[in-house]
């Protein structure tokens, strides 16, 4: 799997396995669900931030444009309390989240921020 690339039914799939661990906590940069799955798989530190996610090591200007499933997904996990979030709820939210998407018609496929431009920019 490419690091940069950002898959819905992966992400599910760790959920899954998961389900009764801590995979995050809301209202941080490094430590959301999304970002240590992203860190995981990657074996590079992540951040989510907004609508944007990259690596720590990188320049935010370097960060890329979060998937509509995933901004959508960072945005209801901000709501949270700040306190640790187990992979049942962040599934529970992701399926609210898809479920949302599906209701205005939206698809479910990853969209990927134009990373090639980006880091092309940022020289590296």
């Amino acid at each position: 799997m490419n690091s940069l690339d950002i898959d819905l039914e992966a992400f599910c799939s760790w959920l899954c396995l998961h389900e009764h661990d801590v995979v995050g906590y809301p209202g941080t940069f490094f430590r959301t669900p999304l970002s240590v799955w992203l860190s995981e798989v990657s074996g590079q530190t992540y951040g989510v931030d907004g609508k944007l996610y990259g690596r720590a090591s990188y320049d935010s200007c370097c960060w890329l444009l979060l998937p509509q499933w995933a901004e959508l997904f960072t945005a209801w996990m901000e709501g949270l309390a700040l306190g640790p979030i187990t992979g049942c709820q962040a599934l529970d939210n992701l399926a609210r989240v898809e479920m949302a998407l599906f209701s205005r018609g939206s698809k479910r496929q990853a969209m990927r921020g134009r990373k090639e431009d980006v880091y092309a920019e940022c020289g590296v």
